[in-house]
């Protein structure tokens, strides 16, 4: 059974994300929402444990008393008053009003007030109509201090984090054991996540390819097990956290600088582990990937926007994050906390280039007694078949 989080969860949440405010003498947050795969659905659960697969919204959340949340959705308000996390819950086609309510109602009118989620979660205008509704008030942004907190994972959010990658593996296992010539990607896509379906799996992103330079959504087209056939999960499991795993079945023993690259990016993957540590910058993660593949005899390709690390939890891509390509690259950086968990899947345009890169994706997880890959023991190697 999935373990499902607690009030006491949170009331820990709340806590910290309090204290933060109390340090930065904040009366209120406004909290943007999105039933977005990728980012802003992540604000809601974490405050309301509801997963929001769609709509918009807008949380109030005082430094003192109940928060409050404004849905684009009269009956998704009714489903997150339901969840009782946070039962002051209105649906109303515009989110402002009801949203201005819930801060006067508070008396927070003339309050220190931060935002989260400007721009790419709230709307410009819903910022301008807050700045334009609360003339008497001091907006400031305030994104960093919700992700700072999400970044530090609880025991029991740890927990749930384990429980999604179980499921990923089973699912890669179901993969592995249905992949024959002839069935179609469909088919056999449909397998893996049936067995993610029926562990409380909430979102499915899926890729697979017979071809070393595409990776594609499944298509009815028939699989030829001649040569490698390599299948992606990117899998929001019951308590919506998030991971990644790709599997790679070879038909075939890889050539000499595929063997070569393969080994290269083992040795990366355990040197990021051994320097993982509380306090570790992503972008020193990424130099240490970087040291490997060069002591490899590879040089790397141009740097890029792809994420080299990037932090995972009930969004796919939370803080910290880091790409090659700068100064942009670097504007997630920020040091791992205890708890902290960052999706590996580095860059790996090489040269000279090789025909099938290793595929390699996990999580690692940041503790005080230093990191841990959470595949567990999964194997990052090709499956020979």
């Amino acid at each position: 059974m999935a373990t499902e989080a607690t009030l006491a969860e949170r009331d820990a949440r709340y806590e910290r994300i309090r204290a933060a405010m109390a340090e930065r003498e904040l009366d209120a947050l406004v909290i943007g929402g999105k039933g977005h795969w990728w980012t802003g659905r992540g604000y809601v659960r974490y405050l309301s444990d509801f997963h929001l697969w769609a709509h918009d919204a807008l949380i109030v959340f005082p430094a003192q008393g109940e928060p409050a949340i404004a849905l684009t959705s009269y009956a998704i308000a009714r489903l997150v008053a339901d969840r009782g996390w946070i039962t002051d819950a209105g649906g109303d086609v515009f989110l402002l009003p009801r949203t201005l309510d819930s801060l006067a109602a508070r008396g927070l009118e003339r309050g220190r007030i931060g935002t989260v989620g400007t721009p790419w979660i709230m709307s410009a205008d819903l910022h301008r109509g807050l700045v334009e509704g609360l003339p008497h008030a001091e907006l400031v942004p305030a994104d960093d201090l919700v992700d700072g907190v999400r970044m530090a994972k609880s025991p029991l959010e740890i927990e749930q984090n384990r429980e999604v990658w179980a499921l990923a593996k089973a699912s890669m296992e179901r993969f592995a054991e249905v992949a024959r010539p002839g069935a179609t990607q469909l088919e056999l896509s449909a397998e893996a996540c049936r067995v993610a379906l029926a562990g409380g799996a909430r979102d499915l992103l899926v890729l697979i390819s017979e071809r070393s330079d595409r990776m594609a959504p499944p298509e009815a087209d028939p699989v030829r097990c001649d040569d490698v056939l390599r299948y992606h999960m990117e899998i929001s499991g019951p308590s919506g956290h998030w991971c990644e795993l790709t599997i790679t079945l070879a038909y075939r023993d890889p050539t000499d600088e595929e063997a070569r690259l393969m080994a290269t990016e083992l040795e990366a993957h355990d040197r990021v582990l051994a320097a993982a540590r509380p306090g570790v910058r992503v972008s020193e993660l990424a130099g240490i990937f970087h040291t490997a593949i060069a002591d490899g005899g590879w040089t790397l390709g141009p740097p890029s926007q792809h994420f080299d690390f990037h932090g995972q939890g009930q969004d796919v891509i939370e803080l910290p994050w880091y790409a090659e390509e700068q100064p942009w690259g670097s504007a997630g950086d920020a040091p791992l906390p205890a708890g902290g968990i960052v999706s590996y899947h580095p860059s790996r345009r090489v040269e000279p280039s090789v025909g099938w890169a290793p595929g390699v994706s996990d999580n690692l997880l940041v503790s005080e007694s230093g990191g841990e890959w959470l595949s567990g023991a999964w194997s990052h190697e090709w499956r020979r078949v």
